[in-house]
Order: C-alpha cells, then sequence, then structure tokens
C-alpha cells in the first residue's frame, strides 16, 4: 500500500520553498516551477489584491501584475530565505512592498490624490472596502480553498493507486455532502454492502490520508511539525 508522503513524492508537485528554489536556479525545470508556482497561489493573490479595491478588473491586472513584475522576473526569488519560516508572511509582505509600489507610482500621475496604503492610521485594513474582508482574511480564505483542494486531489490519488475508490466515496459522502445533514453511516453503507460500523471505518482510512496530506504540506512550508500540527487542526474545522 502507499503512504501518503510516498505518493505525494513521487506524483506531486514540489512544495512552494522547493518550488521557488528550483525557479531561481537554471535549466528546462524552471519555467515549470514558476507555472506551478503561480497556478498555486493566483487565487489567494487575487483575493488580497480584490479586497483593496471595488474594481474587479484593476485587481486581476494587479494580480497578472504583480505575478509578471515580482514573480516572472525574479524579484521575489532574489529575497527568498528559507529560515524565515512560513512561506505566507514572505508571499503576504511581498504583496504589501508591491501595492506600495503601484500606489506611489499612481501618485507621480495623480499628484492630487492623497491616498498613501503605508500612512494611513487603520493599517492595510482601511485600504479594503468598507464592508470587504480585510486582505489578510481575503487572502487566508482563498488560500485555505487552494490548500483543502490540492489536498483532496493527493487524497484521491493515493485511494485510486491503493484500490480504495469505495473508500474514498464514503469519505465524501459523509465529510464532503453538500446537504444540510449529511447521511448516516448505515445509509452510506447499504450501496457498498456494508454495515454502519464498517462504512465507518473504510471512510476513517481516508481521512487519516487526509491528515497526513495536510500535515506533511503544512511541515514543509511552516518548517515546524508543531505548527503544522496546530494548523492542521485548525483547517479540519473548516470541513
Amino acid at each position: 500500500m502507499h503512504t501518503p508522503t510516498e505518493v505525494q513524492q513521487k506524483y506531486f508537485p514540489q512544495t512552494s520553498w522547493a518550488l521557488l528554489a528550483v525557479a531561481r536556479g537554471e535549466g528546462d525545470a524552471v519555467p515549470e516551477a514558476l507555472t506551478e508556482f503561480s497556478r498555486r497561489y493566483y487565487q489567494p493573490v487575487y483575493a488580497y489584491l480584490a479586497a483593496l479595491t471595488p474594481n474587479r478588473a484593476e485587481a486581476e491586472e494587479l494580480t497578472q501584475s504583480f505575478f509578471t513584475q515580482v514573480i516572472l522576473s525574479g524579484r521575489l526569488l532574489a529575497h527568498l530565505e528559507r529560515s524565515k519560516g512560513s512561506f505566507r508572511p514572505f508571499l503576504k509582505q511581498a504583496l504589501r512592498n508591491y501595492v506600495i509600489d503601484a500606489w506611489r507610482q499612481q501618485q507621480r500621475h495623480a499628484p492630487e490624490a492623497e491616498v498613501r496604503p503605508d500612512g494611513w492610521s487603520q493599517g492595510w485594513d482601511g485600504l479594503g472596502q468598507t464592508e470587504a474582508p480585510s486582505p489578510e482574511a481575503a487572502f487566508h480564505t482563498a488560500w485555505v480553498r487552494a490548500l483543502l483542494e490540492e489536498a483532496l486531489a493527493r487524497v484521491r490519488a493515493i485511494c485510486e493507486l491503493n484500490g480504495q475508490t469505495a473508500h474514498l466515496a464514503l469519505f465524501l459522502g459523509r465529510y464532503m455532502s453538500e446537504a444540510g445533514k449529511p447521511p448516516s453511516w448505515e445509509e452510506l453503507g447499504t450501496a457498498y454492502g456494508l454495515d454502519g460500523k464498517a462504512a465507518r471505518n473504510r471512510a476513517e482510512t481516508v481521512a487519516r490520508h487526509f491528515r497526513g496530506v495536510l500535515r506533511d504540506m503544512l511541515i514543509d512550508e511552516v518548517g515546524s511539525a508543531q505548527s503544522a500540527d496546530a494548523e492542521v487542526a485548525t483547517l479540519l474545522a473548516f470541513l
């Protein structure tokens, strides 16, 4: 049987820090690493920038420019320091710096304006729309969604390789149900000729895969098993 870690190492892209390390090098792997990094973080970056402007087109333009000018240009890679710990604060700081630079450039063309994102007494949250989530909250929510989707994709692959498609279906039926109240284990097990206890046990196998995948992904990002365990507990509360 393939373990979550074995499957991730063999079949899935590297972690964020590792991707950037590859992207900072040379050779054929660089474009692929940059593309994969952009795929992973496009939605969190867009959510952060969209919280700063009511104009969706402007938010999309800022997002595209950030990836072009900061990621693909190599600016972010020049300041890559894995020793600093978690990757998310590193990326968000790059976003803050980018927005400050963008606003300052606008001021040169509109000197009568007085908006300075680094000078507001309310801090960064004061830049956003009144009823919109703060940039930090918007980024975090989008990042959580992206992380859980990635984790679930990895769990699907693990189950397929281990011949656990029924296990996965039971897990999804119970924990990913869109109904207000999830079906009982007895109801779910009926389709597979299982009693409630057996259905639950099979779904728990997938739940262990899921927790293991999340933990492995977070350990690499935050650099600490203890911090990763705390985040796993928080993330599972979203389910």
